[in-house]
């Protein structure tokens, strides 16, 4: 026997038309279920235990753009057809995705954007630049995030004069996401796009061996992956590892990761985990019929991940170190921050309130405030702190303080700058996304997004809906 917990909205994975749907618990377990009259019943894998799947969606806060932000979309009866952030819509932007290609210089077995080698579709840098005024337009109270992607970014030799016009423009915060490949190949492209004004690297980082990256990715990478990393440390360029977890594949390489980054803290200022999601290109063996068997044996919720992490790093990161964002929809995500000590343990730098109440930048009440508080997190977070001239590992008997005398680099001895730069340089974020697709889209869950997608007609939509429906 199963029981309703709650109603949504969804569509047919076959004819794609709106269903109602219910997230239902069986045997301890959630699944997502809809019926369609014409191709029957499809369910997908939600929740191992729905102790997690109830305090989770518990946090709900709903804060609904401005009207200025709106842009043309679906009307209730629609949603999610026909989309874009209409008046039914319940949270603005934090982030834009902007492709900038469609080619790639990897053909990786699993891609949700189905990225070629010889594909052509790339907007002119003036189409990208009339991109930007239309965003400049839509975002309230301070410009969007924007995420530069693709295909592969770095592809095009004028991405450096992308971000430059985009840092022009006004955009404070622009995200390369990348596989790293170009910037192994070349020690003086990190420096480049430091300069031009990338704010920090998205690196798709699959795992700390090989075989991970043969059966994801279809070669190896991992020193290609080191490589990167170790030239955007020379050009200061902060790295997020980003990557995609497929069950019986890199799940129980969760606890390596973190190790990795433990070990190149200094550059690498978070990792943030995406389970597969069934868009774009995956193995036919992955793809599911709707049933239940083939969806459980496939999917990776953001539970298990959460639970992953608390196991394999010996409870040094604990599940109850995860909060949801609360100005998203809690089934969407999970964040912690947490610091690296001198002696090499980690402390958690998420307080009680904010585990019970959910992480928020977004405490005031009006909702401009809260659009721009999101966006400056975000923004905040990737900061390396800068070199300091007269302070490196080893203690100095002087330096260039005002009291040299007593060097603020002394063991026992720490100025408040000092300070903050330690903190920064030991201070790391772990954090994970849910992307949904066909087979457990929730209308409720995107009308909450808030990482969105500009369209070639200008529409923002949310980025599950832009992937499992909208990609040409």
């Amino acid at each position: 026997m199963f029981k309703k917990l709650w109603k949504t909205q969804s569509i047919c994975p076959v004819c794609r038309k709106t269903l109602e749907a219910y997230y239902v618990e069986e045997d301890g377990k959630v699944y997502l279920r809809k019926t369609c009259k014409e191709h029957g019943e499809f369910e997908s894998f939600i929740a191992d235990l729905k102790s997690d799947f109830v305090e989770w969606s518990a946090n709900k806060v709903i804060n609904i753009p401005p009207k200025r932000a709106l842009t043309k979309g679906s009307t209730e009866d629609e949603c999610p057809l026909h989309c874009g952030t209409c008046e039914k819509h319940l949270q603005t932007a934090c982030c834009v995705l902007i492709d900038v290609t469609d080619r790639c210089n990897q053909h990786c077995p699993y891609c949700f954007a189905k990225a070629e080698a010889d594909l052509a579709n790339e907007p002119s840098l003036e189409e990208i630049e009339r991109k930007y005024d239309v965003l400049l337009e839509l975002g309230e109270e301070r410009p969007f995030n924007i995420q530069l992607s693709g295909g592969e970014p770095t592809v095009r030799e004028d991405l450096p004069e992308i971000i430059r016009l985009g840092r022009r423009k006004g955009f404070d915060y622009i995200q390369i996401n990348t596989n790293g490949r170009k910037l192994a190949a070349d020690e003086g492209y990190a420096k480049l796009l430091k300069s031009a004004g990338a704010t920090v690297i998205y690196l798709q980082f699959d795992g700390t061996d090989d075989e991970v990256y043969k059966i994801l990715r279809g070669e190896p990478l991992l020193e290609i992956k080191k490589q990167a990393i170790e030239n955007c440390r020379k050009a200061g360029l902060p790295v997020t590892l980003v990557p995609t977890i497929v069950k019986n594949i890199n799940l129980d390489q969760i606890g390596s990761m973190m190790e990795f980054l433990l070990d190149h803290v200094d550059v690498v200022k978070g990792i943030h985990f995406q389970p597969v999601s069934f868009f774009g290109r995956y193995p036919e063996e992955q793809k599911s019929d709707g049933g239940k068997r083939k969806d459980y044996e496939n999917r990776v919720t953001m539970f298990d991940i959460m639970h992953a992490i608390e196991i394999q790093t010996d409870g040094k990161m604990k599940y109850e170190d995860f909060c949801t964002l609360t100005s998203g929809h809690p089934l969407c995500c999970f964040y912690s921050t947490y610091q690296k000590q001198r002696d090499g343990s980690i402390r958690s730098l998420i307080s009680e309130k904010t585990r019970s109440e959910g992480v928020s930048c977004c405490d005031s009440a009006t909702p401009l405030e809260i659009i721009k508080r999101d966006r400056d997190y975000v923004l905040n977070k990737w900061d390396l702190p800068e070199k300091n001239s007269c302070c490196d590992e080893k203690p100095h008997s002087s330096c260039c303080c005002e009291k040299p005398q007593t060097s603020c680099c002394e063991p026992g001895v720490m100025d408040f700058d000092r300070f903050l730069q330690e903190l920064k340089s030991s201070m790391f974020t772990v954090s994970g996304m849910a992307f949904q697709d066909i087979s457990n889209l929730d209308a409720e869950r995107l009308k909450r997004c808030r990482v969105q997608v500009l369209s070639e007609d200008d529409r923002l939509i949310p980025f599950c809906a832009y992937n499992s429906i909208y990609r040409k």
